[in-house]
């Protein structure tokens, strides 16, 4: 199970220049309420568009995220335009993650192990 980054009321921000689908970093207005980034972490690019993309995030460093991941969690990279919203988001591979780790050590508890 990867460990990923997370972060309570963080703000949404925005793309701070046009970026295509092959970018390995791109910058945003205001990064300051993101993970530190010392953990992946997941954001999605134009949230509830036709190009929503998830991206999983390898680092931050100011209003810099380095890219782990386009086109994370059953998403495809798209390009995006500058202004277009980015949100921190929990994706469905940390849930399934989640629940696996919880069923196996349920088994193992029932087992005896």
């Amino acid at each position: 199970m990867l460990r990923q980054e997370f972060s309570g009321g963080v703000l949404r921000t925005t793309l701070s220049a046009n970026i295509n689908n092959s970018v390995g970093s791109f910058s945003v207005v205001d990064a300051s309420t993101f993970p530190a980034g010392t953990l992946p972490f997941v954001v999605v690019i134009d949230r509830g568009n036709s190009a929503e993309e998830k991206v999983l995030i390898s680092s931050r460093a100011g209003n810099t995220f380095t890219v782990a991941n386009r086109g994370y969690d059953g998403s495809v990279a798209n390009t995006h335009t500058s202004g277009a919203f980015v949100d921190h988001v929990l994706d469905a591979t940390v849930i399934q993650d989640m629940n696996q780790t919880t069923y196996d050590n349920e088994v193992l508890v029932w087992m005896g192990v």
